[in-house]
C-alpha cells in the first residue's frame, strides 16, 4: 500500500517529453532496420555448384529463378521473426507513455480534489468536543 506520494509534475513532464521524442524515433529505426536487412539479403549472393554461373558470387544456378540464397533466406526469416518484437516495443512504449501521462493527470486531479476537500473542511463548523483527539479550542 502506498502511504504517500511525492511526485513532481514538472520533472515528470520533462521525462515524458524526452522519452516521447526518443520513442517517436522507433519507426525511423525500424524502417532503417528493414532497409539494412533487405540490402544485406540482396548482397549476400547465392551458393551455386556451377562455377560458370557465379559460383557463390550472386549468379543464378541452373533452374534457380529466385534471387538470394541461404543467407538471404535466413535474413528474411530473421526479419519476419523480429518484426513482431519491434512492433511490440513501439506499442509498449506508447502505452507506457500514455499510462504515465494518465497517472500524473489523475494524481494532479486528486491533488486538486484533496485541496478542495481541505478547504471545505476548513470552512465547516468547528467541533469543540474535548473527548475527540485533535479538537480545536477557541
Amino acid at each position: 500500500m502506498v502511504t504517500g506520494w511525492d511526485l513532481k509534475p514538472q520533472g515528470i513532464q520533462g521525462v515524458l517529453k524526452t522519452t516521447g521524442e526518443t520513442a517517436s524515433k522507433i519507426q525511423t529505426h525500424a524502417t532503417s532496420y528493414g532497409d539494412h536487412l533487405t540490402s544485406a539479403a540482396s548482397s549476400a549472393g547465392t551458393i551455386s555448384a556451377d562455377a560458370g554461373a557465379g559460383g557463390g558470387g550472386g549468379g543464378k544456378g541452373e533452374g534457380e529463378d529466385a534471387v538470394g540464397g541461404l543467407v538471404a533466406l535466413a535474413l528474411s526469416q530473421f526479419a519476419e521473426h523480429t518484426t513482431g518484437d519491434l512492433k511490440f516495443i513501439a506499442a509498449r512504449a506508447g502505452k507506457s507513455l500514455t499510462g504515465a501521462v494518465d497517472a500524473t493527470t489523475a494524481y494532479l486531479n486528486g491533488d486538486l480534489e484533496m485541496a478542495a476537500e481541505a478547504q471545505r473542511k476548513a470552512l465547516g463548523a468547528v467541533d469543540l468536543d474535548p473527548k475527540k483527539p485533535g479538537v480545536q479550542t477557541r
